[in-house]
């Protein structure tokens, strides 16, 4: 006690002595499972805590990679998205152009555009005053789809490069005077151009007085017999 009172004053007690026992079995159990360590295990701490500070960095730069990728992910989908808005709405105007000479309306839209992978166009049309509707093979009749197919497309290949183009029995399911109108569209959208379409029809093809090139195949008896025409 003496001793004690001489490094300091006495420390009021927070636990009972039996607590404070059970305390110190319980550490000296701790002591008696930690007996067999190696020795080596400071210099196995080292060298797993220099791996995973290794690690932690490495997965830093790895972030900061991401981010940086990310920025020019949002940059580029930005670029792609004015691009893709400014054709589109090009080839929507020159899609409702078209259609306007058969008295039908139509549109094209750009969806999912946040999604590259799953973007896509929405081609509407809408004939004889009706309201406009997607483009499909339930909705409108064989002739109607022939006819939004083939102005879409006359309407975005102003902007293919290709100087030749081939289609293929484009009017099959058209009346004689759609048929007239889209073959006179085919032929003023070369106009001027280095460009050349050939149209492929088993219909009767009539373009008065245009600046085209008909090849006529006939199966007469059993043969083929090929005339040539230049209007």
């Amino acid at each position: 006690m003496r001793k004690a009172e001489e490094t300091g004053r006495r420390i009021a007690p927070q636990k009972t002595v039996s607590e404070i026992l059970d305390e110190i079995r319980l550490t000296d159990g701790y002591l008696t499972a930690l007996g067999d360590v190696s020795e080596d295990i400071e210099h196995m701490y080292e060298s797993y805590s220099k791996i995973y500070f290794d690690l932690k960095e490495k997965a830093t730069i790895v972030t900061e990679n991401r981010k940086k990728t990310l920025q020019e992910i949002e940059v580029r989908m930005k670029a792609w998205k004015t691009v893709m808005k400014d054709l589109l709405e090009n080839v929507s105007i020159k899609y409702r152009q078209i259609l306007a000479q058969t008295q039908a309306l139509g549109e094209v839209n750009l969806t999912n555009e946040h999604d590259i992978e799953a973007a896509g166009l929405d081609v509407l049309v809408g004939f004889k005053g009706s309201q406009l509707v997607p483009l499909d093979a339930y909705t409108q009749s064989g002739g109607e789809r022939s006819m939004a197919t083939i102005s879409f497309l006359l309407a975005l290949q102003q902007h293919v490069q290709s100087p030749f183009r081939a289609v293929d029995e484009y009017d099959i399911h058209m009346d004689p005077k759609n048929r007239e109108t889209i073959g006179n569209l085919l032929i003023d959208s070369v106009q001027g151009l280095d460009s050349q379409y050939l149209i492929i029809t088993p219909s009767q093809v009539t373009f008065a007085q245009r600046d085209i090139h008909i090849i006529t195949v006939q199966n007469v008896r059993g043969s083929s017999r090929v005339r040539e025409v230049v209007d």
